[in-house]
């Protein structure tokens, strides 16, 4: 995507620094920031997915579940479910050696169950007003936030917002373009 002819200022996500974002999408201060930020990503995805297999494995008529099994079902660190353990406020049973077995109904009573990351969110509706006194019109959009009509009409069909032409104006929701441009200088 070209650079933005105005200036955004923003703070890195990954090490906090404020930068000058060469274009809307810029969320990250440099190259190496941005790979950090993907890495974390996908290393979350990957840990979310070892936990999914996890909970597979375990089946639902088993009473007592390990300590491991009980992290991934509930989320919950181990070495708070020890801590709990110790405290006597989760029974218990040691079946060996390296092997403590959890009550899975008592955990039930006190942590609900962790939620699948993976799974995508179902997309929100979003309902509009696009009357006239709701909306910007092209023109209005280029003179408050000082960008170009070919960027602005780029901006609107890759962000999929919605438009009404009434006349020879277009009409764009200003809740929607107050968000896309928020943190330009104008």
């Amino acid at each position: 995507m070209p650079a933005a002819k105005f200036e955004i200022t923003r703070q890195c996500k990954v090490c906090g620094e404020t930068f000058m974002a060469k274009t809307i999408e810029s969320w990250y201060c440099s190259p190496k920031c941005s790979k950090i930020a993907w890495k974390r990503r996908k290393d979350e995805e990957l840990r979310l997915q070892r936990l999914d297999d996890v909970v597979k494995k375990i089946p639902k008529s088993k009473e007592y579940i390990t300590v491991p099994e009980a992290y991934a079902l509930f989320g919950i660190s181990k070495e708070t479910l020890y801590r709990l353990i110790r405290k006597g406020t989760i029974p218990s049973v040691n079946a060996g050696e390296r092997q403590t077995l959890l009550s899975k109904e008592e955990l039930m009573k006190l942590y609900p169950l962790r939620k699948k990351a993976l799974t995508k969110p179902k997309p929100i509706v979003k309902l509009y007003s696009l009357e006239p006194k709701d909306c910007y019109t092209i023109g209005e959009i280029t003179e408050k936030f000082l960008v170009n009509e070919s960027t602005v009409y780029l901006h609107i069909r890759k962000y999929s917002i919605p438009t009404r032409q009434i006349g020879n104006f277009v009409y764009v929701p200003k809740k929607e373009i107050d968000n896309l441009y928020k943190g330009v200088k104008r």
